[in-house]
């Protein structure tokens, strides 16, 4: 199988307008990303996520934690669905202002 070939811990970065961190430890990039955001002047970030994941994965406390090191505020809109709708959307904004 082609996966076989794959190393799967190697986290890829790709740069363009933005910087796009994939792989099984692209999360543990967090802080550094946080920090950028800061140096920039981000004060505050809408988080969004599906219900769960973000939960059982860890994956939140790791986001949280370096935002708040960082003093960016965030809102955790977390009722992402496949295929969103206006409404999630709109909610998403609106819980972000």
């Amino acid at each position: 199988m082609w996966e076989e070939q794959v190393d799967v811990n190697a986290v890829a970065e790709i740069r363009a307008r933005s910087v796009c961190y994939l792989g099984v430890g692209a999360i543990d990039r967090i802080a550094d990303i946080a920090a950028d955001l800061k140096k920039r002047g981000v004060k505050s970030v809408l988080v969004a996520t599906g219900k769960g994941s973000h939960i059982k994965t860890g994956a939140w406390d790791k986001v949280k934690a370096a935002l708040d090191a960082n003093g960016i505020g965030h809102f955790l809109y977390d009722q992402v669905t496949p295929n969103p709708t206006v409404d999630q959307v709109d909610a998403a904004v609106a819980g972000g202002k």
